[in-house]
């Protein structure tokens, strides 16, 4: 197979504009529209500037307590709390479980987690209590 030797000189210029790419040479100019999938939403949780899960936790936890004046919750139902406070917040159920298990130290899997709480004591049976020092 033989090589060609030519050369174009390429001394235009190449522009994006919005989903579009435009290529010019010489006085050639071709245009290509780029298509794909819409963007996927990150799925990362977006909460106000500094505010992490652990805050919207420890929240529920207080919110639960002043409404029902139980101090005796699952993760579940602080879980449900939040889910009905903020619908807008995409919280992940496992993610929010484990927030939940790593803010109490009697826990016997909050040895498990790297970022630690204390807010609540675990009670045994999925119960937790919020530690008397941070009630509302």
């Amino acid at each position: 197979m033989a090589e060609s030797n030519s050369a174009i000189p390429v001394s235009d210029i190449i522009r994006t504009e919005g989903n579009s790419l435009t290529v010019k040479v010489g006085e050639y100019l071709l245009t290509l529209k780029i298509e794909g999938p819409e963007p996927k939403p990150s799925g990362r949780l977006k909460l106000e500037h500094g505010r992490t899960m652990f805050d919207l936790v420890l929240d529920a936890a207080r919110a639960f307590v002043r409404e029902t004046g139980d101090n005796e919750f699952s993760a579940a139902v602080l879980y449900h709390l939040i889910t009905q406070k903020h619908p807008d917040l995409e919280l992940r159920r496992n993610s929010w479980n484990s927030h939940v298990v790593s803010s109490a130290p009697n826990h016997s899997s909050y040895r498990h987690y790297t970022s630690h709480r204390k807010y609540f004591r675990y009670l045994g049976g999925g119960k937790y209590s919020l530690e008397p020092d941070l009630l509302p």
